[in-house]
């Protein structure tokens, strides 16, 4: 009996074992001694720390004259009246906050160099990925066990964190966007739950904050709004139902609103000082082309395809038609979302997103795919289809065996970061050495960014060959 009660906390012991991992994981790679941790997009994430906190400059003048040094990196647009703004919106400066003050901090006590560039703040930004993931981690736990048992609850948190690409944004790109938004969203929909079962102003602050902050990041994220508006809506007279509840519940719905509204106002400010409009499109010619996306190739292609490179979430798609049997409160918000979201993700002019391993916008949702996920799970455990749940075990642990090894094979470029090919991809498959680099380079098939950018068809270049 004593060894049964064990299985009563399982998920919990999942969650500290897959925590430990990640902290051994980090802290054994040491991504952050090459001093490349504050690079690429992390440079316009990232630079509002400096540029106000140690530069005392947003407007980003010593720009004009140089006067950078030490590693110092500062990306920027330039709008129409001349103001410099960086390219990203300062939601992600956000959440590295205290990190950076804490490396800023410890680098002025102990007499090094403290220009936000140097070893301490590299150090103390990738660590933060491996600390808002454990929050996420928690709080996915929490989120799962609301719909299922134990034991799926751990089975869905170790193939979300081990068998996709969040592992790598984790590990390897640890400081890029993406980890901190699969937290921040899990947080939301866990809230989004407990606020359908308690309207609680606690619940209403945390949704408006967290809700401000995910948008802040990534303003497309507003989809993440779909669930908890449709949340447990089975039919329209459901939906009826429901816009009367949050009419009677309109102090609420304005609370939600307005914290939304106020994590967005020193962004404006910003754009406002540094461009003289409040709102400010900071892309430049970089757009959605939303009557000509890209779905069939985010999904299957070589180059990046989500379900080439990231194949275990096959189970989460599959596991919508579980929640309509079986969760259907959950059905058709995780349905609407799923469709609305890799619509808009692979509408992007870019759709294979740049460098990095798989396609990196989808692990923001992966909290909510893990519901569908858990769904199917729960419906083979609770028909007892013992041959089935048989067969999915080897499979499973094959897709998260593939996922690390596929992770291992990018950090050390034998899957290339945009170029991938069919001949590419199966010419080092399963393989830890790259043994043909002269045939794998020839091999690569570069993007033509120029002709995406137009949203325009990559003429002569079949991704998926």
């Amino acid at each position: 009996m004593k060894f049964l009660s064990i299985f009563k906390s399982l998920s919990l012991y999942i969650v500290l074992f897959t925590i430990s991992i990640l902290l051994w994981v980090d802290f054994s790679n040491k991504r952050w001694e090459d001093r490349k941790v504050i690079d690429w997009d992390i440079i316009s994430y990232y630079g509002y720390l400096p540029a106000t906190f140690i530069r005392h400059d947003l407007a980003l003048d010593f720009m004009a004259k140089n006067e950078v040094s030490n590693g110092e990196v500062y990306w920027y647009e330039t709008a129409e009246n001349g103001g410099r703004v960086m390219k990203m919106t300062m939601g992600m400066a956000i959440l590295y906050s205290p990190f950076f003050s804490i490396a800023h901090i410890y680098s002025q006590q102990a007499g090094e160099i403290a220009n936000g560039f140097t070893y301490h703040y590299q150090k103390a930004i990738f660590l933060s990925a491996l600390f808002y993931v454990m929050i996420g981690v928690i709080f996915l736990r929490l989120l799962l066990l609301k719909f299922y048992n134990e034991r799926v609850t751990s089975i869905v948190i170790l193939s979300i964190v081990f068998g996709t690409n969040l592992y790598n944004y984790i590990t390897v790109d640890g400081a890029m966007s993406h980890a901190y938004n699969f937290s921040l969203i899990t947080v939301f929909l866990y809230f989004s739950v407990k606020w359908h079962e308690q309207q609680k102003y606690r619940y209403t602050i945390i949704l408006g904050l967290i809700g401000g902050l995910i948008i802040l990041i990534r303003p497309v994220n507003i989809l993440v709004f779909i669930f908890p508006l449709l949340y447990n809506v089975y039919s329209w007279k459901d939906f009826k139902t429901r816009v009367l509840f949050f009419l009677a519940q309109w102090k609420q719905i304005t609370g939600i609103a307005l914290l939304v509204f106020l994590c967005w106002i020193p962004q404006t400010i910003y754009w406002k000082l540094n461009t003289g409009d409040f709102l400010f499109y900071s892309y430049g010619e970089e757009k959605f082309f939303f009557s000509h996306p890209h779905i069939i190739e985010g999904l299957f292609s070589y180059r990046k395809g989500w379900l080439v490179y990231t194949p275990i979430m096959i189970f989460a798609l599959m596991g919508i038609y579980s929640l309509f049997k079986l969760r259907k409160q959950l059905f058709l918000p995780v349905l609407i979302f799923v469709v609305l979201a890799m619509y808009a993700t692979f509408s992007w002019w870019c759709w294979w997103y740049g460098g990095g391993f798989g396609i990196r916008p989808m692990i923001d949702f992966y909290a909510l795919l893990a519901l569908p996920m858990g769904a199917l799970l729960q419906q083979v455990s609770d028909r007892k289809m013992t041959i089935l749940s048989h067969a999915l075990v080897p499979v499973f642990l094959f897709f998260i065996y593939l996922n690390l090894l596929q992770i291992w094979q990018y950090k050390y470029c034998i899957i290339h970061y945009e170029s991938m090919s069919k001949e590419s991809y199966w010419l080092h498959y399963m393989k830890k050495d790259c043994i043909e680099w002269p045939a794998f380079e020839k091999a690569l098939k570069a993007p033509d960014n120029e002709k995406a950018r137009k949203g325009e068809d990559e003429n002569g270049v079949d991704i998926f060959l």
